[in-house]
């Protein structure tokens, strides 16, 4: 336990940023949660001395396999990184989940789940300082195309060198009904094609939380209340990022590129169609629906019916 414990304090070492926060107009905050709405995919890291870029550090799947995505979308933030280490428990990435405010100079995350090592660190601190979220802050720059977050080590105080996350905007690629937070809320059970029983889905058990937008998704659940055993894999939980086609007639395709937590499969390009999760789709409302999993030969769980309900 004291192990585990220590890897906790590392994530969350690694995870924490900071920032100065300030009072924002309600005009200037839409306009900057607009511009935020979307997913974006980290360039780089910007070294800044004295207020001045002097350097980009690159890192990606173009120099070194590695990728990390955040989405904004209706005040949820959600991230995953594909980034795996050889002492975990858990075989893929992290991967988070909170919610978010926007200041004119401060960018606030108030993480609450996640999957792999921020679920597992979400779930220590949750218990241990007895609050729903953890609230991490980010000054930033912030304009259609790209954004940066400062924070985190300052390893030259004299030199007032500091570090910036660099993220740039995934191009949107489609608009669709289904665009959105989702939570799942039931989870139905299906014989030979009949719904045999229905489950609800406590929160507090298991939060299993999806966003759509402009044609990507990114799914993260959290099962360290249900597991309960942070040596176990399955504590980790899950993620998975990709893109997706949804045909507006019932017909949902999600194309999974990475994962984090303990969902494993090798990784892809985009809509490689070995990594496809095929459901069947229908709206009870504008804020309600069901995905239930096609029998197809390349996926399990076929006839699985899944209901989401907004997040607003």
């Amino acid at each position: 336990m004291k192990s585990f414990n220590l890897l906790i304090f590392t994530l969350l070492l690694t995870f924490m940023s900071c920032g100065e926060s300030s009072k924002s107009s309600p005009e200037k905050k839409v306009e900057k949660e607009s511009i935020l709405d979307g997913f974006w995919m980290r360039k780089g890291t910007l070294q800044v001395v004295n207020n001045v870029t002097v350097d980009t550090l690159f890192y990606g799947e173009d120099i070194e396999g590695m990728k990390n995505v955040k989405a904004f979308s209706n005040g949820s933030i959600f991230w995953i990184n594909n980034r795996t280490d050889e002492n975990s428990p858990w075989t893929r990435g992290n991967g988070g989940y909170g919610k978010f405010e926007v200041t004119n100079d401060t960018l606030t995350e108030f993480m609450s789940h996640g999957s792999g090592g921020m679920g597992a660190a979400m779930r220590y601190f949750r218990d241990s300082l007895n609050q729903q979220s953890i609230e991490f802050n980010f000054a930033y720059n912030l304009n259609d195309n790209y954004y940066t977050q400062f924070g985190g080590a300052v390893p030259d105080s004299e030199n007032k060198t500091s570090y910036a996350e660099y993220y740039e905007k995934l191009p949107s690629l489609r608009k669709s009904k289904i665009d959105g937070v989702w939570k799942r809320v039931y989870e139905i059970s299906y014989v030979n094609g009949i719904a045999v029983d229905t489950t609800s889905v406590p929160t507090d058990a298991i939060l299993d939380v999806k966003v759509f937008k402009d044609g990507y998704f990114l799914v993260q659940v959290d099962v360290t209340r249900l597991v309960d055993d942070p040596s176990k894999p399955e504590y980790g939980g899950g993620g998975n990022f990709g893109q997706f086609e949804y045909d507006g007639n019932g017909n949902l395709v999600e194309y999974g590129e990475f994962t984090s937590g303990n969902w494993n499969f090798p990784e892809r390009e985009p809509r490689d169609k070995r990594n496809a999760h095929y459901a069947a789709v229908s709206f009870y409302d504008d804020d309600l629906y069901i995905q239930i999993t096609k029998d197809t030969l390349n996926q399990g769980q076929a006839g699985r019916g899944v209901v989401y309900a907004r997040v607003k």
